[in-house]
Formats: C-alpha cells, sequence, structure tokens
C-alpha cells in the first residue's frame, strides 16, 4: 500500500469518509485540481509531529540531554502541539529515548517509531548511555 494517495477534488467530495479513514490510518492525500496537487491531508498526530520537528530545526532550542524530562511537565501543557513540540525537543536533542517520548504523548513506542520513519524524523534506535537504557527498561516494566 502506498503512504501517498492522489485524490482529486470531486473524488474527495464523494468519498469523504473513505479518504479520512486512509488519512487517520496513515496514508496522506495529495488533493489534486485539473491533476495539480493543491493541498495536504495528513494524520493530526503526524501534523503535530511535523509542526514540533519544523519548530525544533527552526528555533535551534538547547536543552541539558541529561536533564530528562518528566511527565509533569508535560501534563502541565494544555495545548498539544505545545506537548509534542516540548517532548520532541527533548527527543531530537537527546535527552530522552523515543520509548519516552512515546509514553510522554499516550502512544506505543512502536506506533511513534512507524510515525517516525514515515514523517522521515530521525530515529534513534538504540540508548545512547546507560541512564537513557535503564529509562527505557522503566518504561517497558511500565507496560
Amino acid at each position: 500500500m502506498t503512504l501517498i494517495q492522489r485524490v482529486s477534488r470531486t473524488d474527495l467530495a464523494r468519498n469523504t469518509r473513505r479518504v479520512l479513514r486512509d488519512v487517520q490510518r496513515g496514508r496522506t492525500a495529495l488533493i489534486e485540481s485539473h491533476g495539480e496537487p493543491e493541498a495536504a491531508l495528513v494524520d493530526i498526530a503526524d501534523y503535530r509531529i511535523l509542526r514540533a520537528v519544523m519548530r525544533y530545526y527552526a528555533e535551534s532550542p538547547t536543552t541539558d540531554p541529561e536533564a530528562g524530562l518528566s511527565e509533569a511537565a508535560v501534563q502541565a501543557l494544555d495545548d498539544l502541539n505545545a506537548r509534542y513540540a516540548l517532548v520532541f525537543k527533548h527527543y531530537l536533542n537527546g535527552g530522552i529515548s523515543l520509548a519516552r517520548a512515546a509514553e510522554l504523548l499516550d502512544m506505543s513506542w512502536l506506533e511513534l517509531r512507524e510515525r517516525c520513519q514515515r514523517l522521515d524524523v530521525p530515529v534513534r534506535t538504540a540508548p545512547q548511555n546507560a541512564a537513557e537504557a535503564a529509562g527505557d527498561v522503566a518504561t517497558i516494566e511500565t507496560w
């Protein structure tokens, strides 16, 4: 199954439910008019991930990789876009693992890994140090 579907405006109007269901399953929809792409529909979690990653690279934020990220700090943010931005800032800076990022975003490690691979977001698959490995073990034990 291809991850991008090309959909005409007419087909979108006729098959909105099917197109949206496919988008929610990770299949981006390029909406076309006369064969030219005009817009793209992506799943909301993918959208938030893309925004967070773009923000990270645009702002080049600094965080202490050794400090980690607490669940309380993430839960204190009411805005989901801000939560994703905070989690990905720490993940991309090496402060937390992909498993910890997934836990903080209330999704499985495999789901976040698949989303990151599909969106070309860098994926670190191995812990970078003993503390990160211990954190991964703690995350697995809570599952």
